[in-house]
């Protein structure tokens, strides 16, 4: 179970935890995470390079990471992608304001 902030500390000198060791202990922690990141990336950086070079593609798969039949052709939007981001809106003429849709 964790400790508190409000809890008295675990040193046992009867301060809150948050006056006493709460910094301290906050920091180990964040080292101990980053230790593990830097772990678990040098690991899957050792693990892709390990199956670029057992996996038998030619140089252009290599560098651009996928074939060429799974490249886009460019023929229309992307079936489901976000039509404003695509700049594939239907609505190409801007909106009339109130003005206009009164008639006035």
């Amino acid at each position: 179970m964790k400790i508190g902030r409000n809890d008295p500390c675990h040193c046992g000198s009867g301060r809150k935890y948050k006056h006493c060791h709460y910094e301290e202990d906050a920091a180990a922690e964040l080292k101990a995470f980053k230790e593990a990141a830097e772990k678990s990336a040098q690991e899957a950086e050792k693990a892709a390079s390990e199956e670029a070079e057992s996996s038998g593609a030619d140089r252009s798969e290599k560098r651009t990471g996928r074939s060429d039949s799974s490249q886009r052709t460019g023929r229309g939007p992307i079936p489901g992608g976000n039509a404003k981001a695509g700049g594939n809106s239907p609505r190409t003429a801007p909106r009339a304001t109130r003005g206009a849709q009164r008639g006035g």
